[in-house]
């Protein structure tokens, strides 16, 4: 099994593949700016590619005669490797953490000057849970985790637990679904077992055979 991202985005006023693509070919990967495009390619559709930013963060040592701790800049590197649909919208980062969103809505902006408005995906995780249950086979609800769980009157907090079958997790899930936050889960993908975590600011981390990929962020795009 390997383990994939799919953080998913909304962007609005972004331009036709093409004129997309053009704009990502001019900017190039220049040695004086935060951001620069490693790769990209266009279908009629879609762009998709990889955004690199660079930036300097601070390495403390120590000098071992002195006994001084001194800071040293070292340039670091994020990958976003992204594709683009603007016909619906849809921006979707296959790297990275969440944040990742927000720089990919700076780059469009300032660097490539269009005028986008990138916002994050909301994913209610108690309604993607029961549509999974319903639509993909040999479904299991692995664990959850809530907010303010209180086990009696002396003790609340968040809890995760793990649940050995299905039904008794569901139970509870569906008990405490005004306090979820996370749940993971688990089913059959057509070349074999698939996992996957859901939040609700639809950054998934899934896990399936390298030949499902496709067929797995297919089907975790459906739960928006």
């Amino acid at each position: 099994m390997a383990s994939y991202k799919l953080n998913l985005a909304r962007i609005q006023g972004c331009p036709p593949p093409a004129e997309l693509c053009k704009r990502m070919e001019q900017w190039g990967m220049p040695a004086d700016q935060e951001f620069g495009v490693l790769n990209h390619q266009a279908t009629e559709q879609a762009v998709f590619g990889t955004v690199a930013r660079r930036f300097e963060q601070a390495v403390q040592t120590v000098d071992p005669e002195s006994k001084e701790i001194t800071s040293q800049a070292v340039e670091r590197v994020n990958l976003y490797p992204f594709g683009v649909k603007p016909s619906t919208e849809v921006l979707e980062l296959y790297g990275g953490s969440a944040s990742g969103i927000e720089q990919m809505g700076v780059f469009f902006a300032s660097c490539l000057a269009l005028n986008t408005v990138v916002e994050g995906v909301e994913l209610d995780v108690v309604a993607a849970v029961e549509k999974l249950s319903r639509n993909v086979e040999k479904f299991q609800l692995r664990s959850v985790r809530v907010k303010d769980y209180a086990h009696n009157s002396y003790m609340a907090g968040p809890y995760a637990p793990k649940f050995l079958d299905s039904q008794h997790g569901l139970d509870f899930f569906q008990e405490y679904a005004d306090q979820v936050v996370s749940a993971a889960v688990a089913f059959a993908g057509p070349s074999g077992r698939v996992t996957a975590t859901l939040t609700p600011r639809a950054c998934l981390n899934f896990s399936c055979h390298e030949d499902d990929q496709s067929a797995v962020q297919s089907i975790l795009r459906k739960l928006v």
